[in-house]
């Protein structure tokens, strides 16, 4: 069965290691998190407890993404203002796809964070 990675995980912080495979590291985050729905109870416990510990993670991507998405969309705003509408169509094409990766990468540091906060009966 094949893997659900294309990437060789244990070429991760060696020498060895692809540019492709560091760019995907620098933007993505799913190398990090582990599968939390596993069928069997204690892997998927301890998968979503491993996640949990490494949420803080999450919020380097967040402003990583939150740059990226307000540089691209600066920048359709100052190609809208010349004469390049073209460009600015793409430039706020890509803002908005950045605005999205972040708003998932908001949204899984959230859940992940109530998921980790304590009961109230």
């Amino acid at each position: 069965m094949r893997a659900r990675s294309y990437f060789d995980a244990s070429l991760f912080g060696t020498p060895q290691e692809s540019a492709f495979s560091l760019l995907y590291r620098y933007w993505f985050w799913g190398w990090l998190f582990a599968d939390a729905s596993q069928r069997d109870l204690f892997r998927g416990a301890e998968a979503l407890r491993y996640n949990i510990a490494h949420r803080s993670y999450l919020l380097f991507y967040v402003r990583r993404w939150m740059l990226c998405s307000l540089g691209l969309l600066l920048i359709g705003l100052r190609l809208e203002e010349g004469i390049l509408p073209f460009w600015s169509t793409i430039a706020y094409t890509s803002g908005t796809l950045a605005l999205t990766v972040l708003f998932v990468a908001a949204a899984e540091w959230l859940l992940l964070t109530a998921h980790d906060m304590p009961k109230r009966r």
